[in-house]
């Protein structure tokens, strides 16, 4: 089983799930149904369209300071003078505790004397259906609580309302898309929608792109709520090497695959990506919505394809009639293109889950290596300077194949659908001895 220790590591580099799993093992570690809910949390900032820096770095800074405790958390008291544990954090914690949904519209600051207890039981019947109408607003994509309350101040009073033109004027580009895609987004996708939607994206862009589907699809999943899908392509061969180490190995263990913070149009709009992919399936009728751009990862809605009675599929005039209308079936979906040289690296990360990549990352950097989407890196340093300077440069030591990583990680290959949390915690004291650098020691009989 993991270490509580390991247990402390991994969920220190954790932006988890976030959507709250069953897992059929014991619990790790004193608190782990906690750090569990503040990893939650911290990913669903982390990916939402208008992503908040500053509540991903607080999140990251609690999951750490909790971490390091021996003792379970009862009482939100306890976590009260925790480096890193602010207002609101600890807001969250006191409604986990007590078993209620976290509302921060019930949250009465120190300063206004009223206290959270008194705010809570609160029987004014207004109040409460304003609260239960937030809520209910938060579960449309990018809209957060600071303009659910403000959609709620001026009048809204249910999702549905969100498409009158009064409210929805009212929305950024990214939550329209959220509002007017609602209810395809409620609806998860089967296995046999992905796979069409794979062969119709394989079929209208270049044949030399290899089109994988990714994600929970690959780990077995019966249904999910979005489609992700690799590509790789002969001639994108370029490997970014990591940011200078600037005395860490430990970077990219949070980061999102193939996100990039460029904005500039021409280098989004050149990139071979949406030139030769993106381009192309919006021209034949695949792609509604744009949610984000990138050179390496785009991320949109399309409408799924649909096949006549003869077996072809529909005229590409029809597909298009059908998005401006509205009609048909809507999915998100995640395009995320790779270099050939990364492959395994890049199937490793978009593959996940996420438990398991945050193990197999943490064990990188504890052998002095960096794995990220691109490969496993290892930093040279000028051995005249000190071990944590910047001046050095990356070594590429693997990408090309999954089963290569982690052999250099002192791991055996493991299937898909075995990257979960549970295998990780059942198969640690399997993972054979490895020396600093990668590659596992053989066993000696």
């Amino acid at each position: 089983m993991l270490s509580r220790s390991l247990f402390r590591a991994t969920i220190f580099f954790s932006h988890s799930s976030c959507s709250r799993r069953a897992f059929s093992t014991r619990n790790l570690g004193p608190n782990h149904d906690l750090l569990q809910m503040l990893s939650q949390n911290l990913e669903r900032e982390n990916t939402c369209p208008n992503r908040n820096g500053y509540k991903v770095r607080a999140f990251a800074r609690a999951i750490e300071a909790i971490g390091t405790l021996e003792e379970p958390v009862r009482d939100v008291a306890q976590v009260k003078k925790l480096k890193g544990v602010g207002v609101g954090i600890r807001n969250r914690i006191d409604a986990f505790l007590s078993g209620k949904d976290y509302d921060p519209e019930a949250v009465i600051k120190p300063s206004e004397g009223v206290s959270k207890s008194k705010a809570r039981g609160s029987s004014d019947p207004e109040a409460k259906r304003k609260n239960m109408i937030t809520r209910s607003l938060q579960s449309v994509s990018a809209i957060g609580p600071r303009t659910a309350k403000v959609l709620v101040d001026a009048g809204c009073t249910s999702v549905g309302d969100l498409k009158k033109p009064k409210f929805f004027d009212m929305l950024s580009p990214s939550q329209q898309i959220g509002a007017r895609y609602h209810g395809h987004f409620e609806r998860p996708v089967e296995r046999s929608q992905a796979e069409l939607l794979a062969k119709f994206i394989s079929e209208n862009i270049s044949c030399k792109f290899d089109v994988e589907l990714v994600g929970s699809y690959r780990r077995g999943a019966r249904s999910f709520m979005g489609v992700d899908i690799m590509l790789t392509h002969p001639s994108h061969v370029h490997v970014p090497t990591p940011p200078s180490k600037n005395g860490s190995v430990a970077q990219g263990i949070s980061r999102t695959p193939f996100h990039t913070s460029s904005r500039k149009l021409r280098e989004v709009q050149d990139s071979l990506l949406l030139r030769d992919v993106v381009f192309p399936l919006e021209s034949r009728g695949l792609i509604a919505e744009t949610l984000s751009p990138g050179s390496k990862k785009w991320q949109g809605v399309i409408r799924l394809p649909e096949r006549t009675v003869d077996g072809t599929w529909e005229e590409r005039s029809q597909r298009i009639e059908r998005i401006r209308e509205q009609r048909g079936l809507y999915i998100r979906l995640d395009l995320n293109l790779a270099p050939v040289k990364s492959k395994g690296a890049a199937l490793l990360a978009l593959t996940g889950d996420k438990e398991f990549n945050i193990d197999i990352r943490t064990k990188a950097a504890r052998l002095g290596l960096l794995l990220d989407e691109f490969g496993l890196w290892r930093w040279t340093s000028d051995p005249s300077l000190p071990a944590d300077a910047e001046e050095g440069y990356w070594t590429f030591v693997e990408g090309e194949s999954e089963d290569a990583v982690l052999r250099e990680l002192g791991m055996n290959y493991v299937e898909p659908i075995k990257r979960n949390f549970a295998y990780l915690s059942n198969s640690d004291l399997d993972t054979p001895t490895v020396k600093k650098g990668g590659r596992p020691r053989k066993n000696i009989v």
